[in-house]
């Protein structure tokens, strides 16, 4: 599969005059990590540059707000730190409930940023009436969100139907990533698989047990595991799997999810669900090791405990040092994945370190993503 990419929108347009874009990035930064937007950049500088483009207008969301909640408004830290990255001016596109956005072709301003796109009703399932309202603001829709294509949300997936679509440079490079992935897909591979819940990852664990040699189990979603709070599909290949998928023997827990509540370390026999998993132990870690002796190819999501606090970055940390010393060829995604690598190391010492987390699992799980769908080139 092969997409269209800036090249093909720059030849097709580039004898034109005036042409509007509507960019879809994925800056849904964190608080200690800018990573995303330092990934979108490159797409929006090529743009920037081209004579024959009149306005860009960026979309992006930040988190997941249940309403229009003020401290997720991308005022108060995307815009700015988007501002100094591309050394210019933005203009904010404020939010507006009936979604008549303000006259922006008016200004003297050639880039633009979209207030947060899930403050807007229709985002999520899909509506027929936001896809058309952000289409009315483009000539070209170009999708660099690689980190939400794995949803079928308007600013992603609605909108191309509406509008001529390319990829931009991140997506681009996310499916390259995947193609090599598989080209070393004979290498016996490993999942290492962490975070918090369970919900966002059961779906992609079943489909991808088959793919790798080794499962590692990560994180708060150990509790399910040991716990056996598993929906049935899930606790049947558990069961059926068990000596390919390893779960830690030990675990710092906490009474309360707090950075500062006591913790002790217990072993994972003596688990209880009155307890909270902030970390794997110095056993486990110590395991995961040799497990990692005989593989070629790791895929890696999901810290493996709250590695944002002190006391409980053992886990994430050391698993880093792992990955890095026996120099294996590892493939990590996600939001929280992308902040820890950054704290511990760098990702130079990754093959590839992904802007997605669920969309890159679900990559590797289906080789294309629903945002991909229009942005496919026809040879």
């Amino acid at each position: 599969m092969k997409l269209k990419n800036l090249s093909d929108f720059v030849n097709k347009y580039k004898n034109q005059k005036n042409i509007n874009i509507f960019l879809r990035c994925d800056l849904n930064i964190t608080e200690n990590d800018l990573s995303r937007i330092s990934m979108s950049i490159p797409t929006i500088n090529e743009l920037l540059n081209c004579g024959f483009i009149n306005k860009i207008i960026i979309c992006t969301h930040l988190g997941r707000p249940k309403s229009r909640e003020p401290e997720l408004s991308l005022k108060n830290r995307v815009l700015k730190e988007l501002e100094i990255k591309i050394k210019r001016k933005i203009k904010f596109i404020d939010y507006d409930s009936k979604l008549k956005f303000q006259d922006f072709y008016k200004s003297e301003n050639k880039i633009f940023l979209l207030e947060n796109i899930r403050f807007f009703d229709g985002e999520l399932n899909n509506s027929e009436s936001l896809s058309r309202s952000l289409s009315s603001m483009c000539d070209v829709f170009i999708n660099d969100a690689f980190g939400a294509s794995h949803r079928k949300h308007s600013s992603v997936y609605g909108i191309s139907f509406l509008k001529d679509s390319y990829s931009g440079n991140l997506m681009s490079k996310e499916l390259d990533a995947l193609t090599q992935i598989n080209s070393e897909s004979n290498g016996r591979s490993a999942l290492i698989i962490g975070g918090a819940k369970i919900e966002d990852k059961s779906g992609i664990l079943i489909n991808l047990l088959e793919k790798v040699d080794k499962v590692i189990i990560g994180g708060g979603m150990i509790a399910n595991f040991l716990t056996m709070n598993l929906d049935s599909k899930l606790r049947k290949i558990f069961l059926d799997n068990r000596d390919k998928i390893y779960l830690p023997e030990d675990l710092l827990v906490s009474e309360n999810f707090s950075e500062y509540s006591d913790k002790k370390t217990i072993n994972s026999t003596n688990y209880d669900d009155s307890q909270i998993i902030v970390d794997i132990g110095k056993k486990s870690i110590n395991s995961i090791s040799k497990l990692l002796n005989d593989i070629k190819v790791v895929l890696w999501n999901g810290s493996m405990g709250v590695f944002e606090w002190e006391q409980c970055n053992m886990g994430t940390r050391s698993l880093i040092n792992l990955l890095k010393e026996k120099n294996l060829k590892t493939y990590a995604g996600g939001g929280s994945t992308i902040e820890a690598i950054n704290k511990f190391d760098h990702k130079s010492s990754f093959a590839h370190v992904s802007s997605g987390g669920g969309a890159f699992l679900e990559l590797l799980e289906k080789g294309t993503l629903p945002g991909m769908e229009n942005l496919v080139k026809n040879e």
